[in-house]
């Protein structure tokens, strides 16, 4: 899974106004789709793990690795479920 979400471009970009009730949905919306998604941090390394705990919390999604301000969630599918 890592090796397919290297090759991913990011799907999802949160800036730094932090992750919104907007952004959860858009992202939850990708993850029923693709069920695995990328996405691109403008936060501090410092606040980087808090908000990748939240989106976790927010949509049931597991962090699966990344490089740099990048991040990789999977999710099953809803529809597979």
């Amino acid at each position: 899974m890592r090796n397919t979400a290297q090759r991913l471009k990011p799907a999802i970009f949160v800036g730094k106004g932090g992750i919104s009730p907007g952004l959860v949905a858009q992202l939850n919306q990708f993850l029923d789709l693709e069920e695995l998604v990328k996405v691109a941090f403008k936060a501090s390394r410092e606040e980087l793990d808090a908000l990748v705990a939240e989106i976790e919390t927010k949509t049931g999604a597991s962090c699966v690795g990344g490089v740099g301000k990048r991040r990789s969630f999977y999710r099953v599918s809803s529809e597979k479920k």
